[in-house]
Parts: C-alpha cells; sequence; structure tokens
C-alpha cells in the first residue's frame, strides 16, 4: 500500500513539474509574439483544465493516504484471537527481557562493589597486621623494662632541662602508643564491617541471580507458547505479526537511543531554572494529542503516549527552545522523523519532533525562544505537528506540569 501511494505521489510531482515547463513555454512565448494571443489563450485554458484534474488527482492521492492511516485503525478488528494473544505474549516477553537486563546490571553492580570490598579489605588487613605487631613489640619492650617506669626516669634527671625533655619524650611515647593502640582497634572494626558488607552484597547477588533465573525460565516457558500461536496464524496474520513485532523492535531501539542522550554528561551546562515557554511560536496551535496512556490502532504496540502532539498551526510554523541549553541531538530518528533533543542541565532534556526542517545542529547553545525547527509531518505522523516531550534523567513527563497551552 505505502510502495503504491509513494509511486503515485512520485507521478503526480512529475507531471506537475512537466506542466509547470509547459506553462512557463507557454508563457515565453507570448510575451515574445504577439500574434498567437489567441493560441495562448487555449494553451492557458487547456492549462487550467490541467491542473484542475491534477487538483482532482491530488485530493485522490490524499485520500488514499488518508485511507491508508486510517486502516490502522480497523485492523484490530482484522486481528484474530490468537494474533492478539501473541501480542500480549509478546508484551510480556518484552517485560521479562528488561527485568532479566535489569537484574544482571544490578548484579555486575554487586560484584563490582564486592571486588572493591574484598581489595579494601586486604588492604586493612595487611595494615591492621603490621600496626598490630608494632603494638606487641612496644608491650613486650615495656615488660621487658620490669621496674623501670616513666617515673624512674623523670626522677634520675640530672637538671631541669633534662627532666624537661624527658617528660615531652615520655608523653610523645604515650601519646604514640596510644595512638597506635586507636588505628588498631580501628582497623579492626574496619575489618569486621567489611566483612559483614561482603556476607550481605553475596546474598543480595545470590538472590538477584535466583531471580533472574526464574524470570528466565517463565520467559522460555512464554516463548514456547507464542511460538505454538505463531505456527497456527494463517498467511495474512504472520505478515501482520511481523509488521507488528518490528514496530516494536523499532520503538525499542529508538527508546534506547532517546535514553542513553538523555542521560549522557557530555553536556557541561547547569540548569538554570525558571518558566518554560509553549514550543510552537504561532497563534492558534493547539493540544491534538496530550500525554498518558491511550488506546492505540493496534493492540499492544504502544501503551503510553510519552509526550504531547501540538497542531492547528500548519506546516513551516516556527518551533522554539522552551528553555537555555544545548543541542544534544538534531537529525532524523525513525518513527520520531526529523527530531531535535535540547539538554538543559541537571537530567532535565527536552524533545521535539516531526519536523519539516532542522534548523539548528548538535552541540549548538541554543537560548529560550530561539528556532530550531519547523513544524512538519516526517517520521510516523498523520499531519503537521509537533511532538514535543520533558524528560528527566531519560525518564518521559506530562509536559503540562511544566508548561501552560497558549
Amino acid at each position: 500500500m505505502k510502495n503504491k501511494i509513494l509511486c503515485t505521489l512520485l507521478a503526480f510531482v512529475l507531471i506537475i513539474y512537466s506542466l509547470i515547463s509547459i506553462t512557463y513555454g507557454t508563457d515565453t512565448n507570448s510575451i515574445n509574439n504577439e500574434e498567437n494571443n489567441t493560441t495562448t489563450s487555449q494553451n492557458n485554458e487547456q492549462v487550467e483544465n490541467a491542473i484542475d484534474s491534477l487538483n482532482q488527482q491530488k485530493e485522490e492521492v490524499e485520500e488514499k493516504i488518508n485511507e491508508s492511516n486510517t486502516l490502522l485503525e480497523y485492523v484490530q478488528t482484522e486481528m484474530s484471537n490468537t494474533l492478539l494473544q501473541i501480542q500480549q505474549l509478546d508484551d510480556e516477553i518484552l517485560k521479562y527481557e528488561e527485568r532479566i537486563n535489569e537484574l544482571n546490571e544490578k548484579v555486575q553492580s554487586y560484584e563490582q562493589s564486592l571486588e572493591i570490598l574484598k581489595q579494601e579489605l586486604e588492604k586493612t588487613i595487611q595494615e591492621y597486621t603490621v600496626k598490630d605487631e608494632i603494638v606487641r613489640e612496644r608491650l613486650v619492650a615495656i615488660a621487658r623494662a620490669g621496674e623501670v617506669t616513666y617515673l624512674d626516669v623523670l626522677l634520675k634527671s640530672k637538671s631541669l632541662p633534662e627532666f624537661l625533655s624527658n617528660f615531652y619524650l615520655i608523653r610523645e611515647i604515650t601519646e604514640t602508643d596510644i595512638q597506635l593502640m586507636q588505628e588498631v582497634e580501628q582497623k579492626k572494626n574496619q575489618i569486621e564491617e567489611y566483612t559483614k558488607k561482603i556476607e550481605e552484597e553475596n546474598t543480595k547477588t545470590r538472590e538477584i541471580k535466583a531471580q533472574a533465573e526464574q524470570i528466565s525460565i517463565v520467559l522460555t516457558n512464554t516463548k514456547s507458547v507464542q511460538e505454538g500461536y505463531i505456527s497456527s496464524l494463517q498467511e495474512n496474520e504472520k505478515k501482520l505479526n511481523e509488521e507488528i513485532t518490528k514496530y516494536k523492535e523499532e520503538q525499542t531501539r529508538i527508546e534506547l537511543i532517546i535514553m542513553q542522550i538523555s542521560t549522557s554528561q557530555n553536556v557541561d551546562i547547569q540548569y538554570t531554572g525558571g518558566p518554560l515557554i509553549w514550543p510552537v511560536a504561532k497563534a492558534g496551535s493547539v493540544i491534538t494529542s496530550s500525554y498518558g496512556y491511550r488506546e492505540h490502532p493496534i493492540q499492544g504496540i504502544v501503551k503510553i503516549h510519552q509526550g504531547i502532539d501540538i497542531g492547528g498551526v500548519g506546516f513551516g510554523a516556527p518551533i522554539v527552545a522552551v528553555l537555555d541549553g544545548v543541542v544534544s541531538f538534531a537529525g532524523e530518528l525513525g518513527s520520531y522523523g526529523n527530531c531535535v533533543m535540547i539538554d538543559h542541565g541537571n537530567g532535565i532534556t527536552t524533545l521535539y519532533a516531526h519536523g519539516q526542517k532542522i534548523l539548528t545542529e548538535r552541540g549548538k547553545e541554543v537560548k529560550q525562544g530561539d528556532l530550531i525547527m519547523e513544524v512538519g509531518s516526517t517520521g510516523n505522523s498523520t499531519g503537521p505537528h509537533c511532538h514535543f516531550e520533558i524528560r528527566i534523567n531519560g525518564y518521559t513527563q506530562d509536559p503540562l506540569l511544566y508548561v501552560s497551552a497558549p
């Protein structure tokens, strides 16, 4: 269907181009040759008729495009219960895989923490051993001194300067011994603390690994059930199922890219706060789709609309930065079409999608109100609008919590 529409549109563009050439040639001839006024008038009339015909064809093409978009609304009624179950299982599989990845990341984090704790423990034990040995030697030396005490040393001083010198020396020795003993006790406590933490981390790691293994078993069983359903599908259902699955995979891929861009720390910028302005700088804009969970024409593909759609302004309307920041992405991004992302610092990112034309570039510093893109209908879009998202540490928030519609 899409290929047929594209071919029809291409043919339409070529015809328009030919007619423009004809029109231009006709106008030139009429200027250079006044004697052909009657012929020119006839040609103009033919051109007008041809344009009327083409406009009618254009309307038919647009109608077919709209039909192809609205077809999605009826796909669900054509989907069998088996296909619906397959897609529901696919959703479960994606959740299981996501959960397993999260658990594996936790295991990796705990294992890294364990390695650091073990190194600290080993270092602390070595320091404890050295200091403990020194303390033991000091205690042995004091014991061997017998009745010779610090007081005897002081009383045997022959002069006041010698007395004061011996007094300060004894005090330093005593303080050093006390400090050394305290350090030994401190290292001993650290060893016990590290040992306890290692045991806790080991326990957490074992528990998480057990959870991951259990989910892996459920995941395998779910895939087996899904494969059984898939084998019973008819050819047209198999094709539809493949298209839905590809769509989901593409959405997952794009979301991962956005998450990585949103959470990267490559941009050196501090969030300045302050109110955010409306992203479409043209009067008459309206919200055509809100943030949050919504029904999708094909069940199981999209569960949540991650931003707001702003329409009612037509192609080319200006899209502006809602706040100061640095452009972290500017280019084509799958179903988002032409897309711009701006990093505002402190994990706050805004996203603008489906643009007709990008007017900025990655790495550029922008001020609030700077023009960054024009409203368009690129990517997965049925008409000119701006899809606008606000993300904090990669996760979407309802934009209307931060901006007010005009």
